[in-house]
């Protein structure tokens, strides 16, 4: 085989640019594709005569001397060219290749720079007798270039090359029994993490698909695929850790399972420890998502053996720190078995090598299982030990590094427990406040790392009441914690994300409000709450791009994938930032800085800042925020198309007070039930809507006439979001809030300005564009007799089909909803508290979750809806801050205006709170356009009261999601 005459020609380019020393033309596009070029007629050559595809070994015969001079210098022009840490090995690859050819007496093609690296091989004799070796040298050298290709063109096809060429190298005969293969898996596994990063065909799990698809094969060796499988579960833990996806966690633990059941078997030690190694750490990082104790318990016995299997061996040392890492976690009130962690993690560190970064690792394992014990235990020498060993290993570490990012996490967590105990705390917590700056502005750190540092790099700022350096903090907190729940990730994990440190967002809030910017304190409340409602609302904005600007959309989505792949959230720019370009990334933001400028995208991706321009709204927006730090009602006015600020202190609001009302409130005791509610209406007042109102002027009972009544929009935060605060009890007069406003609610700010611009474009709806879904026999549950009657006797009223039982499919409920205006529908709920996403509708064939309808577009023109369901608005009391509940779902979707209810309803007071809204009286139906949701569902539940007013659980459950009025086209300007 012979060079084609453009190789040759560019071959003759780069050995006179080597000559004029200038080795950056080795790293041109057009250099790479050169050395494309060369290694793929070599691997062809080499195919042809050993061939590759069928791995069977290569003949006897020595490699012509074209391909081996190919070879080498594809290698040495990569060797000058590299500037990484793998650059060495295309030096050594050069020198087998040279060496080879200079055995056939075929010398002179060798650059003289290589003569020496020649001799030098030769004289050690490590070239391989046989073409073999060449074949690996080959494959080594496709894989430089599949893997450049890949980063280049994201292909699928690319990356089942790379896999299979992998696979190949894995299974040649030089590498299957010698000391290569280890690091062949290690680059296995690499590549189901690279196919993870570049997120090829929008998807992270294609690497984890082709990886079985090529490498899983039922004719394999058993061995070979055992070690595979480990590959897959090693690769799959790391990418669990990266990003949190418990479908990973789990596959990670099934793949482990299936390699440790053959593995531990087999002879080799080795592989015993690592299998066992590799399931214990699986079976740990899915206890860490989940918590289930048959995963701790099984992790130690993994580990446990893995130590057994490592005794008097070097691995001896990592293997007792993993079993000690997994055993602190089994019972952290006991003394014994925390014992057993402490001990095990001791003997780590004596028996490893001084000045290794395993000793560091090993020292961090025993400081977390002191610390732990000084938790439980509170004896001051294990945390003074725990603080030794830490500082320790941040003396010996860099804090750009992921092991540097761990070890001052970890000291610091103790500074905290010795400034509580310490008569003088302010040095620990200055010293610990440093250390964790440290750790929130390296790259090296996962991300959920940093976010624990940030707040409590916050909380401590707090506590020395620089209020500056905590609101920096806690605004640092935010970010990362946006940036760990992206749409790559399923809705339960970026659930449970959202989950970690919920008082996050309001500890922020009270941060700015001391600072005096009330503006950064709504801007805060809307960046860190309803963070998966935002994410829906962006792909509507998006869809509304697409519309106008089709180019700018594409290009938007193209920025949004190269920040994804360079683990930064998407791309939204900042409230109050001027929207500065990251430094680390230029350009980053230009295409949203372009997207905004346009006439109605002013706002794309934003949350609602505080004084930016805002359509013309009569009524105030009260967002309450309860901190630890302090707590305020924040009155939100438009004025002259801007919105203003004011500040309403509540100081007799805390979180545990807010805790305990709500546990007053949806207490299910019936001893004293009436006394109980009657006190949280009470404080709610007194506390909360008292002060909101007083300041807004409406301390009295209002006398109104129809549509007269003041009106405004709650916007609660915490646990307050399960409270009606609309059912406020004034004990001077006897009456409540809703006695002097009509209420209405709003997860977000942004989602209120949404809906408003929804409603303005609903204004033509025609009097039958009603869907009536009633779903009064469910299998399994209680018969919805009197809603599913109310429900007919509406679609009667209007002349329309109701869908019936049998009648209500999933499939075709959605279709309809996405034909008409208003939607009543009566039905059962599953309520999933653990994962509201899932909280769905029993329909006749299948549940609607919160997750589907939330990513439904039912387009513009809708109206409003009717949940005649229980729980309709209640995502539970662990997802507060996020809203996500089946009436938050049904405004994502569409509805403006949603009408549900908190808690459990009645089913004769459901159905007569549908009847007052559509059919009251004898006048008939209601006309569909005439609807003021809000003052309709005021009215109606102002009857019910009058009729059960002993039990304001079943007239305050039910509530309005949305604006507080409907759209009026001659005072409002919507862009």
């Amino acid at each position: 085989m012979t060079a084609s005459s453009p190789t040759t020609a560019f071959r003759e380019r780069l050995d006179t640019a080597l000559a004029a020393g200038n080795a950056t033309a080795l790293t041109t596009p057009d250099a790479l594709t050169a050395a494309t070029e060369l290694a793929r007629m070599v691997l062809a050559g080499l195919s042809e005569r050993g061939g590759l595809t069928d791995r069977r070994q290569p003949g006897d015969g020595a490699p012509p001397t074209a391909v081996l001079h190919l070879l080498g210098l594809f290698h040495w022009y990569r060797y000058l060219g590299r500037d990484d840490d793998g650059h060495h090995l295309d030096r050594v690859a050069a020198s087998w290749c040279f060496a080879a050819l200079s055995r056939q007496g075929a010398g002179t093609g060798i650059p003289a720079a290589a003569l020496s690296d020649v001799t030098s091989v030769q004289a050690s004799r490590e070239p391989a007798q046989t073409p073999a070796a060449d074949v690996v040298t080959a494959l080594r050298s496709h894989l430089y270039v599949l893997v450049a290709e890949l980063h280049q063109h994201h292909d699928r096809r690319l990356l089942e090359g790379f896999l299979r060429t992998l696979c190949t190298l894995a299974d040649h005969p030089v590498t299957r029994h010698g000391p290569d293969q280890d690091d062949v898996m290690t680059d296995l596994g690499r590549a189901v993490l690279l196919a993870a990063e570049l997120n090829l065909e929008g998807r992270r799990d294609l690497g984890v698909e082709v990886f079985r698809e090529v490498l899983l094969r039922p004719d394999d060796d058993s061995l070979l695929r055992a070690r595979y499988r480990l590959v897959l579960a090693r690769a799959l833990q790391a990418r669990v850790t990266r990003v949190g996806d418990s479908a990973l966690a789990q596959a990670a633990v099934e793949e482990a399972g299936l390699a440790d059941a053959f593995l531990r078997t087999v002879e080799d030690p080795w592989l015993r420890h690592l299998a066992a190694t590799t399931l214990g750490a699986t079976l740990l990082r899915r206890y860490e998502r989940f918590h289930t104790r048959a995963d701790i318990t099984a992790a130690v016995d993994a580990f446990a053996r893995a130590v057994e299997t490592a005794a008097g061996t070097a691995h001896h040392a990592a293997a007792l720190s993993n079993y000690a890492d997994a055993q602190r976690l089994v019972d952290p009130a006991s003394d014994e078995e925390l014992s057993k962690a402490v001990n095990a993690s001791r003997e780590a560190v004596r028996i490893s090598t001084p000045g290794s970064p395993g000793r560091l690792r090993f020292l961090t394992v025993l400081t977390n299982a002191l610390r732990m014990r000084y938790d439980a235990f509170r004896r001051p020498q294990d945390l003074d030990d725990a603080i030794a060993h830490g500082r320790e290993c941040v003396e010996a570490s860099l804090p750009d590094t992921p092991d540097g990012v761990v070890f001052r996490t970890n000291v610091a967590n103790s500074l905290q427990y010795k400034a509580e105990a310490a008569e003088n705390p302010r040095p620990f917590r200055r010293e610990a406040a440093a250390l964790l700056e440290e750790v929130v502005s390296s790259t090296a750190g996962h991300l959920r790392v940093r976010l624990t540092a940030a707040r409590a790099w916050g909380r401590l700022a707090a506590e020395e009441k620089d209020w500056p350096a905590s609101e920096a903090a806690y605004r640092k907190a935010l970010e990362i914690r946006g940036a760990m729940s992206q749409t790559h990730l399923e809705p339960a994990d970026r659930e449970h994300v959202l989950t970690l440190f919920e008082d996050l967002v309001t500890d922020a809030a009270a941060a700015a409000l001391q600072t005096g910017r009330a503006g950064a304190a709504v801007e805060r409340l809307e960046e860190g709450r309803g963070i998966l409602l935002a994410q829906m609302a962006d792909d509507w904005d998006l869809e509304a791009l697409d519309r106008a600007h089709p180019r700018l959309a594409a290009d938007l989505r193209a920025e949004d994938r190269r920040r994804h792949e360079a683990g930064l959230p998407v791309s939204r720019g900042g409230a109050d930032d001027g929207d500065q370009q990251d430094t680390r990334h230029p350009g980053c933001f230009d295409a949203l800085a372009r997207v905004r400028g346009l006439s109605g995208f002013e706002s794309f991706r934003r949350p609602a800042p505080a004084g930016a321009p805002a359509s013309p709204d009569p009524d105030p927006t009260v967002l309450v925020n309860v901190s630890g730090h302090r707590s305020d009602a924040l009155v939100i006015r438009t004025r002259q198309g801007r919105d203003h600020v004011e500040v309403v202190p509540l100081p007799g609001v805390t979180p545990e007070e807010v805790n305990e009302q709500a546990a007053r409130w949806w207490d299910g005791d019936e001893a004293g039930r009436s006394t109980r509610l009657a006190g949280v209406q009470v404080w709610l007042w007194q506390h909360v809507v008292g002060p909101v109102l007083a300041h807004l002027g409406h301390s009295d009972p209002a006398t109104p006439h129809t549509s007269c009544w003041p009106r405004l929009h709650w916007c609660p935060t915490g646990r307050l979001t399960v409270l009606p605060l609309h059912a406020a009890l004034d004990p001077d007069t006897g009456t409540c809030a809703i006695d002097r406003v009509i209420s209405s609610y709003t997860p977000t700010l942004r989602m209120l300005r949404q809906a408003q611009r929804r409603a303005a474009g609903s204004t033509g709806t025609d009097d039958r564009s009603i869907t009536v879904v009633a779903m009064g026999n469910t299998p399994g549950e209680r018969r919805l007799r009197a809603t599913g009657r109310a429900a007919v006797d509406i679609a009667t009223a209007y002349g329309v089909q109701p869908l019936v039982d049998e009648a209500a499919a999933a499939d075709r409920v959605a279709a309809e909803l996405g034909r008409s205006a208003w939607a009543v529908i009566t039905a059962h709920t599953h309520v999933d508290t653990d994962n509201p996403s899932d909280t769905s509708l029993l329909l006749h064939d299948t549940r609607l979750s919160v997750a589907e309808i939330r990513a439904r577009r039912f387009g513009d023109g809708r109206t409003g809806c009717l949940l005649l369901t229980c729980h309709g608005g209640f995502a539970g009391h662990r997802f507060v801050n996020e809203v996500a509940h089946l009436g938050a779902a049904f405004q994502v979707a569409g509805f403006p205006h949603v009408l549900s209810s908190l808690m459990p309803a009645r089913d004769h007071i459901a159905a007569g709170i549908a009847r007052r809204l559509f059919t009251p009286g004898t006048a008939g139906a209601r006309h569909l356009r005439r609807i003021d949701p809000a003052l309709a569902l005021h009215d109606a539940v102002r009857d019910i009261r009058r009729l059960v007013p002993r039990d304001p659980q079943l007239w305050a459950t039910y509530v309005h999601f949305g604006p507080s009025r409907p759209f009026d086209p001659s005072s409002h300007r919507h862009p």
